[in-house]
């Protein structure tokens, strides 16, 4: 096995994240690129290699969708794929990090179910949040930028008077010199801060059956929006906006030496999405989810294909939210499409 000679010197070790490697019965060898383990029907057909791409070998490897301190592999661009959590994808590019964004929205979360207020808070409507404190694990994942937009936009909330409890430190530099942040450790998670009281509400993700549960159930929490999935649909409606909070990146440096992979990468991931709906259509989806074709059937009635992926059909959505991290100081400059997607995919 050898280091592609297009991609960073190896200093005699596998480098890893991009290696070519002996193809059998050819001359031309395979390149060898990392790709993020997922567990997202819409793109196990690559993991499990139903979708394969013509002169590349995918290398399962784990990795994190949130950048949290410092990622060598990140800035230097010595990594394959990368299933990323789209609030540090514009500031990552801002401060110099080599990478660069396919138009594959891997994960979708609707925002306005996350949003609870505490019983006693005196918050009945989004206004009301104004002068309040504000619970979130972190303050710059996708989810938490996308809560504060639609805040802003379509509720009239004033940013300004919203002051911020948060866990995570933040890695890279928020802007805003309106922002209000409290940093305070995690000796006790958000939710029970908000049970407590020591919060007023909670915009956070939440991927935890037991938060969800308690959030749901305890007389002292509430949603803000409790007709959140009439709320999501009419988003959609009037927007074409169904948040996305991860996206695929890929190297930019290996984009540079090899700029023909990335239409090859977008192109893998459609397909790896029609098979996944083709399995839940053919009644072989694999979820244990009564009716689930007819459950398939009736989203596609209502939302068309909410997973869409490419630039024309998101449009909007990348708009905003290029709007909502200059307006919330997340980043400092204008950018352009050609600034963030790779070359391969801007057609898309």
């Amino acid at each position: 096995m050898t280091v592609d000679s297009a991609g960073p010197p190896s200093n005699g070790k596998d480098a890893g994240f991009w290696v070519e490697i002996d193809a059998a019965m050819t001359t031309d060898p395979l390149l060898e690129i990392e790709i993020p383990v997922m567990r997202y029907d819409i793109t196990m057909p690559i993991l499990d290699g139903r979708v394969t791409i013509e002169g590349v070998t995918l290398k399962p490897v784990k990795s994190s969708s949130m950048i949290n301190q410092e990622d060598s592999t990140m800035k230097t661009g010595e990594f394959g794929l990368c299933d990323l959590n789209i609030g540090y994808w514009l500031p990552a590019i801002e401060a110099g990090w080599e990478i660069v964004g396919l138009p594959v929205f891997s994960k979708r979360k609707p925002v306005y179910q996350l949003i609870f207020t505490h019983a006693d808070s005196g918050i009945r409507a989004p206004k009301d949040l104004e002068g309040k404190r504000v619970g979130s694990r972190t303050y710059r994942t996708a989810l938490t930028v996308w809560a504060r937009g639609l805040l802003q936009d379509r509720y009239g909330v004033d940013l300004s008077k919203l002051q911020w409890i948060v866990q995570g430190k933040e890695v890279f530099p928020v802007h805003d010199p309106a922002a209000e942040i409290e940093y305070v450790d995690g000796k006790k998670n958000m939710v029970e801060q908000l049970i407590a009281g020591e919060v007023d509400a909670l915009i956070t993700d939440i991927s935890d059956a037991k938060l969800f549960e308690i959030l749901e159930n305890h007389p002292k929490a509430r949603r803000l929006f409790p007709d959140y999935l009439d709320e999501d649909q009419k988003l959609y409606r009037e927007t074409g906006i169904y948040t996305p909070v991860h996206m695929i990146v890929m190297s930019r440096t290996l984009d540079r030496k090899r700029p023909d992979l990335a239409a090859k990468f977008y192109t893998a991931f459609e397909r790896a999405k029609q098979i996944a709906y083709d399995d839940i259509l053919s009644d072989r989806g694999g979820f244990s989810v009564i009716y689930l074709r007819e459950r398939m059937k009736e989203q596609t009635a209502t939302w068309g294909d909410p997973w869409k992926y490419g630039l024309k059909a998101n449009k909007s959505t990348i708009d905003a939210f290029i709007k909502h991290n200059l307006e919330q100081g997340m980043i400092r400059s204008q950018f352009f499409y050609g600034d963030l997607f790779a070359a391969g995919t801007l057609d898309t």
